[in-house]
């Protein structure tokens, strides 16, 4: 069959239809007598609607003579019900062996399946590690570097202060008795 010739037009002309009032009805601008250019451009836009039209329903009825032909090739044996399983053709259902075979298939792609995801659960879980690993050695180096800072530093020497009066009142007898008695010290 053959297509009928279709043009469309590639940019559409703006249709500006004036409305037309009933004659002496008001100061309204608009409210003139059309002059022949305009009237001229109007026959002309409907000219062009018009066509466009034809071309419209003359291509409809080619998509409906196809769309025919379509249906009338298409065999008219009842359609199967696909399978219930996505990788199990419906064809094969009766052969034994196919059908172990099949079962086999699936029960190793859900194995897969599963192992796939202790894997990415895995993968989580050193990531995981690693991040507390590295945050662990941020703080250590942190720490060994403070360390490092404060034996760079000289120690303090402490000052002996001199004994409060608590102390020298509470010390005052052992001394007297180191004296006499010949302590050590």
């Amino acid at each position: 069959m053959h297509a009928p010739d279709i043009t469309f037009p590639t940019a559409s002309p703006e249709l500006k239809m004036k409305r037309i009032r009933a004659t002496g009805t008001g100061a309204d601008p608009d409210n003139r007598p059309m002059d022949a250019a305009e009237h001229r451009q109007l026959e002309q836009m409907l000219a062009e609607v018009q066509t466009r039209e034809e071309n419209l329903r003359a291509y409809e009825a080619h998509l409906r003579a196809w769309q025919e032909q379509i249906e009338a090739a298409r065999p008219t044996a009842p359609l199967r019900r696909p399978s219930g399983h996505p990788f199990m053709p419906s064809q094969h259902r009766e052969d034994p062996g196919l059908q172990t075979a099949w079962e086999k298939l699936h029960r190793s792609r859900e194995l897969q399946e599963a192992e796939q995801k202790h894997l990415i659960e895995d993968r989580l879980l050193v990531q995981e590690r690693e991040a507390a690993l590295k945050k662990r050695e941020a703080n250590l180096t942190l720490r060994e570097e403070r360390l490092a800072a404060k034996e760079r530093e000289p120690a303090p020497v402490k000052k002996k202060q001199a004994p409060t009066a608590m102390e020298s009142f509470t010390r005052a007898p052992f001394a007297l008795a180191k004296s006499v008695f010949g302590g050590k010290g």
